[in-house]
């Protein structure tokens, strides 16, 4: 048990450390898309950076992590980074809610709209999941559970 705690402490260190030393400033740039799907605010950057706030708590599962992270949003800003948590809630939300994806999608998928926009790629899935993909990673949510790589 003690093994797991010190892993679950390292993960939120390496996270929350390397999200403060590479967050990038492109929100400023004025380049930055933001749309919903369902409850789901989320914003894509001019570098490809794509994060979402989630209305309610949702858990983030990892393949080498044997516990589930509780988590309010979720962020890729880095390639050699999994998607992960930054713990600021409300930084892809603009005031006043973001529009619906199907008013800025670039296409329709077998299950619903997605959008691309630099490098990054958020469509909305079977039953209601959602997933967006940029920088070689990966996330999607189903049933309030997200699985990050």
């Amino acid at each position: 048990m003690r093994r797991i705690v010190r892993r679950v402490v390292g993960v939120f260190s390496v996270v929350g450390l390397a999200s403060m030393l590479f967050a990038g400033t492109a929100q400023a740039d004025g380049d930055t898309v933001y749309f919903s799907s369902g409850s789901t605010n989320c914003s894509i950057a001019g570098d490809g950076t794509v994060g979402c706030d989630f209305a309610s708590q949702a858990l983030v599962q990892y393949s080498f992590l044997p516990i589930l992270l509780p988590a309010r949003d979720i962020v890729i800003d880095q390639q050699w980074l999994p998607a992960h948590p930054m713990f600021v809630v409300g930084t892809h939300t603009l005031p006043g809610g973001n529009p619906d994806l199907a008013d800025v999608k670039t296409g329709a998928g077998t299950w619903g709209s997605y959008i691309e926009y630099a490098g990054a790629r958020c469509e909305q899935g079977f039953h209601g999941s959602f997933s967006c993909k940029s920088k070689g990673r990966t996330w999607g949510i189903y049933g309030g559970v997200i699985s990050a790589s």
